[in-house]
């Protein structure tokens, strides 16, 4: 006869020797609870789960996602006497769903559960001991993270970029685009070799780092070029932001074995609103071309996009209109 399990009581299969706990929404002793993003914008993330924490797009929840359809306060995971955990819906315009089925008021957890808000993210609840957590985050950094620089991956950003851009369009918030890219790095790598152009892109990250806040979302994008979005920013004050990460860069010793190499950086600014901006891609091409023109106008400089901008046209403008644009610093904005 098969024995049956009672609550609370630990099981043993034999197949794969793994160590379950079947009693409903308990941890078994020593693990922790924990949330699992297995779809939307912050897909592999791990978030431990302590009474009363607040799931939604308002900057004050305890696990923020800015995926379309979710609330301001979407969901709260709670705990009762007995120590079993519950997801408690917030009155959320779309509804809180667990395992397929939406839930009233409340629902209990167990081990396994699927929870979807909004319409693209899913959370597993589970239960893990500290050397899973460990190896999950390990998995979720490996996946989202450049391994040289230790910043966002594109990929990251890509996915983030577009769950931003649907939020500053649909709650007519700024969002600004900085597109960098090194000057002449080729160079670097051809005369100093590798190594030296690994030691200059990892001190580019570490002035992004100390010069961005913590709101806002930077990564390697690809090779020598990195993009920085940031929240709730117009264009114009971006254009200073840039300007303050160029001079950094020029001023800095990116290797310090070679104090003689100077490095330069150059930067293209677009934001939204913008009546030529509709979508994620027209913003990230408004950045490309004003990066472009940076570059063609001699480097080491910042340049503002400009939807009247004649990509054809020559683009080598007067020495004044080269000088004014250099000098637009941030006290000019305030």
């Amino acid at each position: 006869m098969d024995h049956k399990p009672k609550s609370g009581e630990w099981v043993e299969e034999e197949e794969t020797k793994m160590v379950q706990f079947a009693g409903l929404g308990k941890a078994p002793p020593g693990d922790q609870a924990y949330l699992i993003v297995l779809a939307g914008s912050r897909v592999g993330s791990m978030v431990k789960v302590t009474d009363g924490l607040t799931i939604g797009r308002g900057a004050r929840a305890g696990f923020q996602t800015l995926d379309e359809g979710v609330s301001r306060s979407h969901v709260r995971i709670v705990e009762d006497e007995e120590g079993k955990l519950y997801a408690e819906d917030l009155g959320s315009r779309n509804g809180t769903f667990v395992n397929g089925a939406r839930i009233e008021q409340s629902a209990p957890l167990k081990d396994g559960d699927k929870i979807q808000i909004g319409s693209t993210t899913i959370l597993k609840f589970s239960y893990a001991d500290r050397l899973e957590e460990s190896f999950q985050q390990q998995m979720y950094d490996a996946a989202l993270r450049d391994p040289l620089t230790q910043i966002f991956n594109r990929r990251h950003f890509d996915e983030q970029f577009d769950a931003e851009f649907s939020y500053s369009v649909r709650h007519m918030v700024p969002l600004s685009l900085i597109m960098m890219d090194l000057d002449h790095f080729k160079l670097v790598n051809d005369t100093h070799g590798h190594p030296v152009g690994d030691a200059v892109l990892k001190a580019l990250a570490e002035i992004l780092i100390k010069s961005t806040r913590k709101e806002d979302l930077f990564a390697r994008y690809g090779g020598e070029e990195f993009a920085l979005l940031c929240r709730d920013t117009a264009n114009l004050k971006a254009f200073s932001v840039a300007n303050r990460i160029r001079r950094n860069v020029e001023l800095a010793v990116m290797v310090p074995e070679i104090p003689g190499l100077k490095i330069t950086m150059s930067a293209g600014v677009a934001g939204v609103p913008d009546g030529t901006i509709s979508t994620p891609q027209d913003l990230l091409e408004a950045a490309d071309r004003a990066l472009y023109q940076a570059k063609a106008l001699g480097r080491n400089r910042v340049y503002l996009y400009d939807p009247d901008m004649d990509p054809e046209a020559d683009p080598e403008p007067p020495e004044q209109f080269r000088e004014d644009t250099s000098r637009l610093e941030t006290d000019k904005l305030k």
